[in-house]
């Protein structure tokens, strides 16, 4: 019997959105998980994954301090960029990078890829998300409106998405494809419907209902608890972020008939 991820979810109103795409990225990592699996995270802040992984992670970003207080044991610190990633050649198992991309130059992405693809090895997993396409567009726009009327000021984040551009799903597994080589598939999902991105921002980050929803409970951590167990679970509809998966080839090589490409697809989800 194979033995699961060591995962530990709790779930609050501050960490919740952090909470799902993470979970999200552990399930596709349990089909391939060993204990001895080395993995590196692209961008990992200071806890990234082992905040809810507890096993040895790798995190490559140019900034730890920014985000100290997530801090935690399993994290080993490495300074450096996305573009150059401080390790060697097909030196891990798995390569992890959450909401990342969308914060670099659009022409240092697919260099980020290549980066990334060229550190795992042979038979290892890529896994990345970042918010895509005109849905996420639409959804950051409208949380950067709504929290702007309800705040006095733009969303960090959703501000900086508008005035960057979001990467394209389909150019960026099309790019990471033809890193990986012409026996790679690239699988694109989609996670985090928008209906659940509206739920889960409009009550955590804009603060509908406050303070009413305070007093009922609803930012309590039973209450994000329960969310959590709703929202890891949705499916239905367009979908805010971008999954794409590459399991790397072990050959090298290929014949031009040998080449699978991009596959864009529902992946089935573990329940649990």
């Amino acid at each position: 019997m194979a033995v699961p991820p060591p995962t530990a979810f709790r779930p609050t109103a501050r960490n919740l959105d952090t909470a799902l795409r993470y979970h999200a990225a552990l399930e596709l990592l349990a089909e391939c998980w060993r204990e001895d699996l080395e993995i590196v995270e692209v961008g990992s802040g200071a806890g990234g994954v082992t905040e809810f992984l507890k096993h040895p992670v790798t995190g490559v970003d140019p900034a730890f301090g920014r985000t100290t207080e997530r801090a935690t044991r399993w994290l080993e610190q490495r300074v450096g960029s996305a573009t150059a990633l401080p390790l060697p050649d097909a030196s891990v198992d798995a390569v992890l990078c959450l909401e990342t991309l969308e914060h670099l130059q659009a022409g240092d992405r697919e260099t980020a890829l290549v980066e990334m693809v060229r550190v795992l090895r042979p038979g290892g997993r890529l896994i990345v998300t970042f918010p895509a396409g005109p849905e996420a567009e639409r959804l950051d726009r409208w949380l950067n409106e709504r929290f702007r009327a309800c705040h006095g000021r733009e969303h960090p984040w959703a501000a900086e998405h508008l005035r960057a551009g979001l990467p394209d799903s389909r150019e960026l597994a099309g790019a990471l494809a033809r890193a990986a080589g012409p026996l790679a598939a690239v699988h694109v999902t989609g996670h985090l419907p928008a209906w659940a991105f509206r739920v889960l921002h409009g009550l955590y980050t804009i603060g509908f209902g406050s303070p009413w929803t305070t007093m009922v409970g609803l930012r309590t951590p039973l209450a994000a608890r329960a969310l959590f167990a709703i929202l890891r679970r949705a499916r239905r509809g367009p979908a805010y972020r971008a999954v794409l998966v590459l399991d790397k080839p072990h050959a090298a090589g290929g014949r031009p008939g040998d080449a699978r490409g991009v596959q864009v697809f529902r992946r089935p989800r573990r329940q649990g």
